[in-house]
Formats: structure tokens, sequence, C-alpha cells
């Protein structure tokens, strides 16, 4: 009763045009109608993400200020050997928000159809393909590099700034293929601009029925990772359930769900707090497996 009292802060970590930008967009009406405040987005994107969680874990643990974070942050020590940051020491995990599927792409112009197609033909090529991601780090990336060594193939990675720029550069060609979030990358496909070789999920998706999971051409692949809401730690546990129902209440109506899955390509999925912690913890183990099968350099 009586939370929030003021407008509500809604940090977010990566640039405009984004999956978590677009994500933030569709929560943020519903959110405010359902707490009755404000929900203003603030952009502070840097360092694939770290310079928004060490942000936030900076702010009053007052409950208005909440931040949507990637798999990545649960696994920050793992991914980024120069953070300080503890994810579950700094940070205060409110619930989930949706588990998603990453996706391989390739230019139009590289003969292959799926991920089979692909293992094929980069075992005759005598140097490695490039393929860009939105930064080192990233859930794309670690799904790209996890592929890469379960094939037992050569990738060069091209780490940018965000998703964006790495579109324009598959897209003109100057880079063979990529590796995104499903649901941002579904306006390319569906446009012929790029070729999705493989999803990453346990099965596939029903917005492209046609594109192989990863797992197919490689048993046992999978890698679903998440996004879910942090605040600072300390954050009284009353606000994180607050929060928590907020989001229960505003993301489960019918409406919201279908607008969600068409636009980001993946099923709404909130949760406790304590519940959230739990599946943070067993993806910051995940990652660091991938992460060692892989033999990924993140610095």
């Amino acid at each position: 009763q009586g939370y929030p009292s003021k407008p509500v802060r809604y940090i977010v970590r990566a640039p405009p045009g984004g999956t978590d930008d677009l994500i933030a967009r569709l929560m943020q009406p519903a959110l405010s109608k359902t707490l009755g405040q404000s929900v203003v987005i603030e952009y502070k994107p840097g360092a694939g993400g770290l310079v928004a969680w060490e942000y936030l874990s900076k702010l009053p643990p007052d409950g208005h200020s909440m931040l949507l974070a990637a798999s990545g942050l649960a696994a920050i020590k793992t991914i980024r050997k120069d953070a300080t940051l503890d994810p579950f020491k700094d940070i205060t995990w409110v619930s989930g928000v949706t588990d998603f599927m990453l996706v391989l792409l390739a230019h139009p112009s590289l003969p292959v159809k799926n991920v089979t197609e692909l293992i094929a033909f980069a075992k005759k090529q005598k140097g490695p393909l490039s393929y860009g991601s939105s930064g080192i780090g990233a859930t794309p990336h670690l799904n790209a590099e996890y592929f890469s060594a379960m094939a037992k193939i050569g990738l060069t990675h091209v780490p940018y700034k965000g998703a964006g720029p790495m579109y324009l550069d598959l897209i003109s060609g100057r880079i063979e293929m990529g590796t995104a979030v499903l649901g941002a990358a579904l306006p390319h496909i569906r446009g012929g601009r790029v070729r999705a070789l493989g999803v990453s999920g346990a099965k596939r998706s029903d917005l492209v029925p046609d594109v192989q999971t990863i797992g197919e051409a490689l048993p046992g692949y999978v890698y679903e990772p998440f996004y879910a809401m942090v605040m600072a730690a300390g954050t009284p546990k009353e606000f994180l359930n607050g929060m928590a129902d907020a989001m229960a209440k505003a993301m489960n109506t019918p409406e919201f769900r279908a607008q969600f899955y068409k636009l980001v390509a993946s099923q709404v999925l909130t949760n406790r707090p304590e519940e959230m912690l739990a599946k943070a913890r067993k993806e910051a183990e995940l990652t660091e497996r991938i992460v060692r099968t892989a033999g990924i350099t993140l610095e």
C-alpha cells in the first residue's frame, strides 16, 4: 500500500532500437496503468550492459528504480573478469519477463540454408567465416561461440555496439553471418534481407517453423536465456513483491501476452523474487559451462 509513491525509473542497458528497448516500450504503458504512477524509460548503454548495472547498483534501494537485465548479468563474473559488480550481492532479482531464443543468420549470398549445411560449408572453407553480434559477452555472442565449439568449426567474431549496427553490416554483406535475438530479427528474416539458419531453443519456433533448431544438427544443443527485472540490493522485500505483483498483473492479460509474443517472439514468463533468484543462479552456472566449453575469450 502506498507503493510506488512517485514515478518509477525503468533503466535500459542498450541503445534504442533493439530487443531491450522493444520490451521496455511494451511494458511501460501496461506497468504505468497497473502501478498508478509514470514509468520513465532511461537509456544507459555501454560496456555490454555493465554501465547500466553499475549505475543501478549505486541508486537508492527504494523500489523506484529498476533495470531490464538479460541473462548475462547473472554471469557477469564469468563474462567480464574486470567486473567488480556482484550480481547476487549488489543486485536484487525481482521477476522474470521472458525466456527467449537466439537465431543464427546469414547474408542471402552465403550458399547455405540451414545449420546442417552451414557446418558442412564451414568445414570446407580455408579460413573462418565472420559473424557479427550485439557485443562481447552478450547472449547472441555466447550462442554463436557455443555453437562453433560444438560443431568444431571456425568462426571469427565481429562485435558491435548493439544489434542495430550489426544488422546494417549483415544486410549490406560486409559480414557473412550474424547472431541475434529471434524477435528482433524477425522483420529482417521476413523481409528476405537475411536468412535464418537455426534457432537456439529446444523446439522450433512456430513464428519461423521452417527454421531448424541448432539441436537438430548438434544433438544436445539448447540455449534459451532470459530477460528479468532487477533492482538495487537492499530494496525492501515488500517493494520487490509489490513490483513482482504489478508485473504479473500488467503482463498476463490475454491482450498483452498476444502483443508481446507477436513483437518479441517469446512468451511472457513472470515469477516471484525468490524463484527468479534461483533461476539466475542456474543461469550463471550454465554460462560458466558455455564459456569453458567454448573456450570463449571475453576480454
